[in-house]
C-alpha cells in the first residue's frame, strides 16, 4: 500500500492555504471538504502520483429534458471547458463531477482554486437541474 507522502504534503499545503491547521482523513481514507453551504468535495490519493476529486451535484432527474442531457453529455467531450473533469453518476444515481489531477502539476494554492471553480460549477449545475423541474430519483 502506498504511503501517499506527496498526496499528504499537497493536502497539508491546501490546509495552510485555506487557513486550517490540518485536513484529517475520513473513514474512507480520503479527505472531505465542505465549500459554501451545500458543496462537498472529496479528495482521494490512490497512487501518490495523482489525486481523484469527486464533487456530488444532485440526484439524477428521472425524466431529464433534452437540453439538460445534451449539456451533461457535452461536458464530457475532449474539448469541454470542464476538462479534466467529467460528469457521471455514482451507485445511487447522484450526478457527480470527477477528475484526476497530477500532483506534480499543482500546489495547495492551485488546488484551492480548482476546488473553488469545480464547486462553483456544481452549484451552477444544481441550479440547471432544479430549474428543469424533473423528478429526481
Amino acid at each position: 500500500m502506498a504511503t501517499l507522502d506527496r498526496t499528504r504534503a499537497l493536502i497539508a499545503d491546501l490546509a495552510k492555504v485555506i487557513g486550517l491547521p490540518d485536513i484529517p482523513q475520513d473513514e474512507t481514507g480520503g479527505w472531505h471538504l465542505t465549500v459554501g453551504d451545500d458543496g462537498d468535495v472529496y479528495l482521494f490519493g490512490g497512487d501518490d502520483e495523482q489525486i481523484l476529486m469527486v464533487v456530488p451535484i444532485a440526484p439524477l432527474p428521472t425524466r431529464p429534458q433534452f437540453a439538460l442531457v445534451n449539456y451533461l453529455l457535452r461536458s464530457n467531450m475532449f474539448d469541454s471547458d470542464m476538462a479534466p473533469f467529467q460528469i457521471a453518476t455514482d451507485e445511487s444515481a447522484t450526478l457527480v463531477q470527477w477528475g484526476r489531477l497530477r500532483i506534480a502539476d499543482i500546489d495547495g494554492t492551485t488546488l484551492a482554486t480548482i476546488i473553488d471553480n469545480v464547486s462553483a460549477r456544481a452549484t451552477s449545475l444544481r441550479g440547471e437541474i432544479g430549474s428543469e423541474g424533473g423528478d429526481a430519483v
